[in-house]
């Protein structure tokens, strides 16, 4: 069963009532958001290459899509495994966070290995490395539940649980 079942309105409209919300729920110092949602979710491809994004378009707003109505039945396993991901990423981080302070109470500010310099290199890994960036970003684009675009019936029952 294919995860694109009918909107209450078509799929573009759908991402349009959403752009739509979203921009309006934007302070005057987030305007700048309105850019980045239409480069992540909208543009299939980047204008800087050197930006090459893991997901796709389509991805990032299936993504989205799964974290903004994580509360229907169907959609809270693949929630599960997003917020699983970030997980992930949090405790990479807290290990390179952790192996850096002991590189720093071993060899405090000498050269480390291979000739890095030592937990100046670390720090900047820990501060760069993170394997699912991009979905940890998805939630600089949620809105209020209550602004949602409404789902049609069918789309709720397909998500929900079926009663007959």
């Amino acid at each position: 069963m294919p995860l694109a079942p009918p909107l209450s309105v078509d799929p573009n409209s759908f991402w349009q009532i959403y752009r739509n919300s979203y921009e309006g729920s934007l302070a005057d110092v987030e305007k700048g958001n309105k850019t980045a949602l239409d480069e992540i979710f909208f543009n299939p491809e980047p204008q800087n290459s050197n930006l090459k994004p893991s997901l796709s378009s389509a991805a990032s707003r299936a993504a989205l899509f799964i974290m903004l109505y994580r509360g229907y039945p169907l959609l809270q396993q693949p929630f599960q495994l997003l917020n699983c991901l970030l997980e992930i990423d949090e405790q990479l981080s807290s290990w390179r966070y952790r192996h850096m302070n002991m590189v720093h109470r071993m060899i405090g500010t000498r050269i480390g290995t291979g000739g890095s310099s030592g937990k100046d290199y670390l720090k900047a890994a820990a501060d760069k490395h993170y394997i699912f960036r991009e979905i940890a970003q998805l939630n600089s684009f949620l809105i209020e539940r209550k602004k949602l675009p409404t789902l049609s019936r069918d789309m709720e029952q397909r998500l929900g649980f079926v009663h007959q």
